[in-house]
């Protein structure tokens, strides 16, 4: 009875062990950034559509828009040309990941949600209080 005890015991551990090895990686983060301002086809494939965002208005009142994908234009969320009118910081957390872009005496004031989902990451939403 032991002995049937224990190649139960194993063959339990050992099918737990398989199923966390065969789950897939989740994707890096920085390894998904460089790729999503380098490549426009790919950068599209990884907007969750339609895009909800926040901006605002002509009275400077933050209002909810829905974006489509063929009235999405390409960001280009590294580009070093900004650095001197920009600064950007960057939190990433397990399943969340958020870029602020904030302008040295220009208005900008932009954050770019993105969301690990079945582990890809895609921007989900941003939020524009430029004025």
């Amino acid at each position: 009875m032991k002995k049937y005890f224990f190649i139960m015991l194993f063959l339990g551990l050992s099918s737990v062990t398989l199923a966390q090895a065969s789950k897939a990686a989740s994707e890096d983060f920085n390894d998904f950034f460089k790729k999503f301002n380098a490549d426009p086809k790919f950068q599209v494939s990884r907007v969750i559509f339609p895009l909800k965002y926040k901006a605002n208005n002509d009275d400077f009142e933050l209002i909810d828009y829905t974006m489509t994908k063929e009235k999405y234009k390409v960001l280009h969320l590294n580009n070093k040309a900004d650095e001197k009118y920009l600064k950007r910081t960057l939190s990433v957390k397990k399943n969340k990941a958020t870029l602020e872009q904030r302008g040295l005496d220009n208005g900008i004031y932009i954050d770019y949600i993105f969301e690990l989902k079945d582990n890809k990451w895609f921007l989900k939403t941003f939020v524009d209080q430029s004025t």
